[in-house]
């Protein structure tokens, strides 16, 4: 016998012995009474919390404060806004300004 022959029988061996190992744990699948491992099945939705709805105020009182903040051209403005130091630095996009 050549070493190149013991080589590949010792293979051959190895793969029926891992084959059969892992064929024998698992069930016959036509077999209906075959115990079967459980399954654990997790919803993707189960830390779902639906919205809350924020209580309601009275409108006068609603109106009154965003008349205080500026109304809607401060609202407006958010967007536009730049910190001091950015300020300086001319804006991006060809140097517009957006009024």
């Amino acid at each position: 016998m050549t070493l190149q022959f013991l080589a590949g029988w010792l293979l051959g061996i190895c793969a029926l012995a891992v084959s059969g190992s892992l064929t024998a744990a698992q069930p016959d699948p036509l077999d209906a009474i075959a115990a079967v491992p459980a399954q654990n099945y997790l919803s993707p939705l189960h830390d779902y919390q639906a919205q809350v709805d924020e209580p309601l105020q009275d409108w006068r009182a609603a109106n009154d404060l965003v008349g205080r903040i500026g109304g809607w051209r401060t609202y407006s403005m958010e967007g536009w806004q730049q910190s001091g130091e950015q300020a300086d630095e001319p804006a991006a996009g060809g140097g517009h300004v957006h009024h």
